[in-house]
């Protein structure tokens, strides 16, 4: 995300330093940044699906071996009931005790990681939004700046015309 940041940071760099002659390039200019602001949003929402669809399936495998543990565990206790049902009872306890244990930690764990993508994904995308407004602000900045120029040139170019006039009237008298 920082390399964006960058990049969008020297492109309005760059439009400072070589200043823009026309509105047209501005406008250009802001098209390009919001197509880049556009591009990173939609990178930043592809890669938090891709986070939290990788989280379900770290979920779904970890919900899937505590499930195989608890029917290992189950099996052995099973076993072990023939000898003696005390002993059984006790190993069957256990065995329910960790798959319960391993099946919230499980949870936990990608309901964290669901959490943590969301929270990536809601972050990219507010970062990608300032950055179309900063970017937004600097065009609009370096647009009023070009219109400001201009009239400044048409107000100079005024006064140098108005000027001959008067000095042939003052001639005349």
């Amino acid at each position: 995300m920082n390399s964006w940041n960058k990049v969008l940071l020297a492109s309005v760099i760059g439009l400072l330093v070589a200043g823009c002659d026309d509105a047209s390039k501005v406008d250009a200019n802001l098209d390009k940044a919001k197509d880049s602001a556009e591009q990173i949003t939609d990178a930043a929402q592809q890669k938090a699906d891709q986070l939290t669809d990788s989280a379900k399936a770290k979920a779904e495998e970890i919900k899937k071996q505590a499930a195989v543990q608890a029917d290992q565990l189950k099996d052995k206790a099973s076993a072990i009931q023939s000898d003696a049902e005390k002993h059984a009872h006790a190993l069957t306890d256990d065995a329910k005790a960790k798959a319960a244990a391993i099946k919230t930690d499980a949870s936990q764990q990608s309901q964290a990681l669901v959490e943590q993508a969301k929270t990536i994904k809601n972050d990219a995308i507010s970062g990608a939004n300032n950055l179309t407004e900063q970017a937004k602000a600097k065009t609009e900045q370096i647009k009023n700046s070009i219109e400001k120029k201009t009239e400044d040139g048409q107000n100079d170019t005024t006064p140098s015309t108005e000027a001959p006039a008067n000095t042939q009237n003052s001639a005349a008298q």
